[in-house]
């Protein structure tokens, strides 16, 4: 709060974390919005009245939505390749184990295809 000379417009929270999740609500202004974009593996307790009293706005989002045209745009001008978001290429009987396992365990992973002729 100190940093943001009383609060920030708004707030995004984009680790997935319930303590981090609280902090970005706690750190808009009253009035402010706090955006959730990560996608959540557990439950997150917040106090109600952190939203009410301040009349705070908390609302979550899909990162990929709206954005295909600037995204295609970039890849067109060359600011990187498709080829190099793909961080793994699987075969379909390895779908659990290679990717939706490795996808909970190593955050590394960007996007597994899946090839179900392999």
């Amino acid at each position: 709060m100190a940093a943001s000379d009383g609060g920030f417009d708004i707030a995004f929270e984009v680790t997935g974390l319930p303590t981090v999740l609280n902090q970005a609500i706690a750190s808009s202004h009253a009035g402010g919005e706090t955006v959730i974009v990560s996608i959540w593996e557990s439950e997150a307790a917040i106090h109600p009245n952190q939203l009410v009293i301040q009349e705070r706005t908390l609302k979550g989002i899909i990162a990929y939505r709206h954005i295909y045209p600037a995204v295609i745009a970039l890849m067109q001008q060359g600011y990187y390749r498709a080829e190099d978001l793909v961080t793994a290429r699987i075969a379909l009987d390895d779908v659990v184990s290679q990717g939706f396992e490795a996808l909970l365990a190593d955050k590394a992973q960007v996007k597994i295809l899946v090839d179900p002729g392999a």
